[in-house]
């Protein structure tokens, strides 16, 4: 018989520091407010303090504030042994956030976290694609290219100007999915085509300003001058960006499903492997549920493209994407190349 997974304390039984963290958490959180976080993400909030909760009582620490460096390494040790994919990063993101609270809060004096937190990935193993990436055929790459953006555009189904505007918008800005979701109209500068990613958008509470190109400038348009956003809108009050059928506000997970669909179409994805939660047949096998092109994918070819074809460097597309650190956007993108640097120092090395 298959060991059951550990039941972890309610929130109310939980430590009180953990339980008063939640309770702020689910104060600001409201579907329909931008400016809030929503429900699902503070669902996975409490979902990863009540881990960190039974992980202290595993490492008989009594309080998180005396958790020290040494216990912080072997949390990250922990998650990236007991979960796979993308959990074992986000719940550590998510614990190294309440630290810093406890640091706001006068509670703590600083973050134990904060040691290993610019080099996690290295550390620990943590890894966006890792699962992907090994399942990727030999011509296939996780990294999006233009042609590819262009034939998705090609092949996006029933919302045409909504949709081609999301992926356009998404491969030239690089932003993640629920940070176009949370836009405003009033983020859009259409005379500096630049976009504003207020703090409650953003995946790491950073603002952050990016641009777009020429043209984007069409699709906008339409989508907000020429009645397209109007139309669907019409039933609600709100001044989201972008907006479903009936009106409201379209979420992170809409914005993927559009992505997948369409390269779907355009004949490039493909189901590639089952995760945690795939569904199971008749034979009680897990069924690939994980796509090979999803939201992400376009970011990450983004990502790729500032990196090796233009002569930004990595400290500005590291601000452009939001990461929250160089080092994140160097081990994501940049290739290990012994001979890099080479061209340079045969041009400019000292006599």
């Amino acid at each position: 018989m298959p060991k059951l997974p550990p039941r972890y304390k309610d929130v109310e039984d939980c430590r009180d520091l953990i339980e008063q963290y939640i309770g702020q958490l689910v104060t600001g959180t409201d579907n329909d407010n931008p400016d809030l976080r929503d429900e699902g993400s503070t669902r996975r909030y409490k979902q990863d303090l009540r881990w960190y909760d039974h992980w202290l009582d595993e490492i008989e620490v009594e309080s998180p504030v005396d958790v020290k460096p040494a216990q912080a390494n072997a949390t990250g040790q922990a998650l990236a042994a007991k979960f796979n994919g993308t959990t074992d990063l986000y719940r550590w993101d998510r614990i190294y956030a309440f630290h810093d609270w406890l640091v706001r809060m006068d509670s703590a004096e600083s973050n134990p976290f904060e040691r290993w937190n610019d080099r996690k990935d290295e550390i620990f193993g943590f890894s966006k694609s890792s699962e992907q990436s090994s399942q990727l055929g030999e011509e296939e790459t996780y990294a999006l290219s233009q042609d590819e953006i262009r034939q998705m555009e090609e092949n996006v189904k029933r919302h045409r100007i909504r949709d081609q505007l999301i992926i356009r918008l998404l491969w030239q800005t690089g932003m993640r999915r629920g940070e176009a979701s949370g836009l405003l109209i009033s983020d859009i500068d259409q005379d500096e085509r630049e976009i504003t990613v207020r703090e409650s958008v953003a995946k790491n509470d950073k603002k952050r300003v990016v641009a777009y190109q020429r043209s984007l400038d069409g699709l906008l348009v339409e989508w907000l001058e020429n009645g397209y956003r109007d139309e669907k809108s019409a039933t609600t009050d709100h001044d989201r960006l972008f907006v479903g059928e009936k009106g409201a506000p379209l979420s992170g997970d809409r914005i993927n499903k559009i992505a997948i669909q369409a390269a779907d179409e355009a004949g490039f994805n493909r189901k590639i492997y089952a995760d945690a939660n795939a569904p199971i047949d008749s034979e009680g096998n897990k069924k690939p549920n994980r796509w090979l092109v999803t939201a992400h994918s376009i970011r990450h070819g983004f990502g790729t493209y500032m990196v090796n074809d233009t002569d930004a460097g990595l400290w500005e597309v590291s601000k452009l994407m939001g990461h929250s650190s160089v080092k994140v956007t160097e081990n994501t993108y940049v290739e290990d190349d012994p001979r890099s640097g080479l061209d340079h120092l045969h041009q400019y090395g000292p006599d």
